[in-house]
């Protein structure tokens, strides 16, 4: 049965919100046993509160609690934990990057790739086609065990992270479960609630880390004061290393907490990206071998070695680190995700010899030559968004992928014969002769493509464009536009194309730009730019009377009444309208889908205009491809 991403996405939406109430608790409960160290440890309490304090029958036991050094307390802990997850948040608010650098990452570049880097960026390729997102940078991590991470917040600025063991062990088809389990966890909202996590956490732990810190900082010194002053009254270095040893053992309580949590939200969705996986490839045996692999290399199986994997282990595709109980595994057993996925397994890991030849015995080829994609299951999403890559001139696969050549891609989509030479002018003088060459190069090729081919490129060329510096960004933006308004007007590819522009590549350079969460869970709330949105998609037909029809649609879908007044929107009005209509709760944005859908099916047909725009706004508000939707 075909996943519902937009239902996937609203669970863990309610996720986040658990997570949230759970970190809540946490909180409260570090804070009475703070509170209870300090009053123990530092002498706030008189001795005859001391007395009363273990004697919670007696009738002046509350009045007895010294409120006002507690209430200080609890506010100086709320601030410091509040501080330090609002600093984690700030350092990630950079999306995805961030993540898999601090995971020793090194970003892959097809220029500097070998055959078998080559071949991942290519998986991950096909299956950004497939789902119909950006193409997410690829990060490659120094380590033996077989594993890999989605991070971000959203499409656009995520990132996928492949350890070297993941790609040397495995063979195209277990690679392509891997990458597509990673693109179901963008897909599935599971990504900005894992980033969350991270800071969360941060600030549960915090406390066990100032105690460790006072501890070294002073915590001993002052006890060796204390024991060589005759216990003087008027000495708490005593006080302070008991102090420290105590808060180190609320960093351990808190940690205890932070683990719980973690596995308490991670595990089902892991299941649930191990089953869109499946859809994507049409391949179980891809992912399910990916998982058997896991077991046949033993005890290294999926680790993680490095030092901040701890913190981060809810984003892998296997379980990252050792833990001493199954109670606080962030992943489910790997027999029982091994046995949804192919439920005639025996139970038996194949052996580390048979699993090395097994991937020597991949194809390391280009995707338009790769015999495994060329034989692929027809109705494999990784074998469609083949067939696109494939229809698509080499060069110009050649150019989306390389930082140089990518700019000059772009401008070659925009450039309109009548206006050729005024448009080459613009990239002469506002980008360089070089760029100018390149474009020319180009032209060629692209001018035969349709607009619908010219929008699958510009997913492709992304990460390349996310390799230049915030100031050559901004020149392209400035020529791109120049190029787009030649004319005197906007046609639906160039206002897409500026659209996408701005909204994946300049998250890269501005977090602003990054969708940090769901702003609107009702449609009340965007109202005004769902009918804008449903009357652009309504006059996409010439007919008047069709045109009618698709907002009658449209209406329908909303449940609002058949005499709500058309707006007179156009593409430039609703470009000023998207952050609104991205930042919708999953069910509403289904809704929005629906609305979209309707109005563009009314007349039982898709022209190729309609088509092109059915793309952009899927791919501008992030909803995973169509043809993967339950939408009922």
């Amino acid at each position: 049965m075909a996943v519902d991403f937009f239902k996937a996405q609203d669970e863990a939406r309610r996720n986040t919100k658990l997570l949230v109430l759970l970190f809540g608790l946490a909180v409260f409960c570090l804070l009475i046993l703070t509170n209870l160290l300090l009053l123990i440890t530092l002498g706030f309490m008189s001795t005859e509160q001391s007395q009363l304090f273990f004697s919670p029958t007696d009738p002046n036991w509350w009045s007895a609690l010294p409120w006002p050094v507690m209430g200080w307390s609890s506010l100086a802990v709320l601030l410091l934990i509040g501080i330090v997850v609002a600093l984690k948040q700030a350092e990630l608010n950079h999306g995805g990057q961030v993540v898999a650098k601090a995971l020793g990452g090194t970003r892959l570049d097809h220029v500097q790739a070998n055959p078998k880097q080559r071949m991942l960026l290519n998986v991950v390729e096909e299956m950004a086609i497939a789902a119909g997102v950006p193409v997410p940078p690829v990060y490659l991590m120094p380590e033996a065990g077989i594993n890999a991470f989605a991070a971000g917040y959203s499409p656009a600025d995520a990132v996928i992270g492949i350890t070297e063991g993941c790609l040397n062990q495995l063979n195209r088809d277990q690679l392509q479960g891997v990458v597509a389990h990673e693109f179901s966890h963008i897909l599935n909202g599971d990504m900005r609630m894992n980033i969350r996590l991270i800071a969360l956490l941060q600030g549960i732990l915090f406390i066990g880390h100032a105690g460790y810190y006072l501890l070294r900082s002073g915590g001993r010194g002052a006890a060796a004061v204390s024991i060589g002053s005759s216990r003087s009254k008027n000495n708490n270095g005593g006080g302070i290393f008991v102090l420290a040893l105590g808060l180190m053992l609320l960093g351990y309580i808190g940690s205890f907490f932070g683990n719980l949590i973690k596995a308490a939200v991670s595990r089902q969705r892991e299941f649930l990206a191990d089953a869109s996986a499946v859809q994507f490839t049409r391949n179980p045996q891809g992912i399910a071998d990916a998982l058997k692999a896991i077991g046949a290399v033993g005890s290294r199986g999926s680790r993680v070695k490095h030092p901040n994997a701890d913190e981060m282990s809810h984003l892998f595709f296997g379980e990252a680190i050792s833990r001493w109980t199954s109670l606080f595994a962030t992943h489910p057993p790997l027999a029982e995700r091994i046995k949804r996925i192919d439920p005639a397994w025996l139970g038996k890991f194949p052996t580390a010899e048979s699993l090395e030849a097994k991937s020597h015995r991949s194809d390391f080829t280009d995707p338009n030559t790769d015999s495994q994609t060329a034989t692929a299951k027809p109705k494999s999403a990784g074998a469609m968004a083949h067939n696109i890559l494939a229809a698509l001139p080499a060069i110009l696969l050649h150019s989306s992928r390389h930082a140089p050549s990518a700019p000059a891609l772009v401008c070659a989509c925009l450039i309109q014969p009548e206006y050729m030479a005024k448009q080459m002018h613009f990239v002469k003088e506002l980008g360089s002769p070089a760029l100018l060459a390149d474009v020319d190069r180009l032209y060629d090729q692209v001018s035969v493509l349709t607009a619908r081919q010219k929008l699958q490129l510009l997913q492709l060329v992304i990460p390349a464009l996310k390799q230049q510096s915030a100031q050559q960004f901004q020149y392209l933006l400035e020529l791109v536009e120049a190029l787009v308004n030649c004319d005197g007007r906007q046609d639906l590819l160039e206002w897409s194309l500026i659209c996408w522009l701005e909204h994946c590549v300049g998250s890269q350079f501005d977090p602003e730009q990054i969708y940090h969460g769901d702003r609107a869970s009702r449609l009340p709330q965007v109202e005004a730019a769902a009918l804008a949105l449903l009357s652009v998609c309504a006059r996409q037909n010439d007919d008047v009377a069709l045109q009618q029809q698709a907002w009658q649609a449209g209406l329908s879908v909303l449940a609002l009444p058949s005499t709500t007044t058309e707006p007179a929107a156009d593409l430039v009005h609703l470009k000023t309208l998207l952050p609104q209509l991205i930042q919708t709760a999953p069910m509403l944005k289904k809704q929005l889908w629906q609305m979209l859908k309707a109005a563009i099916l009314a007349d039982q047909k898709i022209s190729e205009h309609e088509g092109l725009l059915t793309d952009a706004l899927a791919l501008l508000l992030e909803i995973p491809k169509p043809e993967l939707l339950t939408v009922s």
